[in-house]
């Protein structure tokens, strides 16, 4: 794996499943993952991971590298993904490289996503 500093896409996902299954979040899939389910589409959109917390709360995860903020693709998957958080009552979760966390609170900000169905995680 690399080092802290330099985490790529699979190793940010690899980082998120492991703390997830250490946290006790059960059911948990991931996109192109050989073992595991996939995660459900969501209005075309698939997110990278699914998982349900000990409470039953379903969280979508969305691993971003810093590039992926340059995406427009990425509003309408988060914006896809955030109205179906509300519907389960649950939560998307961005996951971004430590240090990058200013950069995705602005994206969120300038893009007007739903705050309150959207939480940012440093890989």
């Amino acid at each position: 794996m690399a080092g802290k500093d330099d985490l790529d896409y699979e190793d940010m996902l690899e980082v998120t499943y492991e703390a997830l299954e250490e946290s006790g979040f059960r059911d948990i899939r991931v996109t192109d993952a050989e073992d595991l389910p996939e995660p459900e589409a969501v209005e075309g959109h698939i997110p990278d991971m699914q998982a349900t917390n000990q409470k039953g709360i379903t969280y979508l995860f969305e691993v971003c590298p810093p590039e992926v903020f340059a995406e427009m693709e990425l509003v309408e998957r988060l914006q896809a993904f955030t109205r179906r958080a509300k519907e389960l009552g649950g939560q998307v979760v961005l996951i971004v490289p430590e240090g990058e966390e200013g950069l995705a609170a602005a994206f969120v900000e300038e893009h007007e996503l739903p705050e309150d169905r959207l939480t940012i995680w440093e890989a």
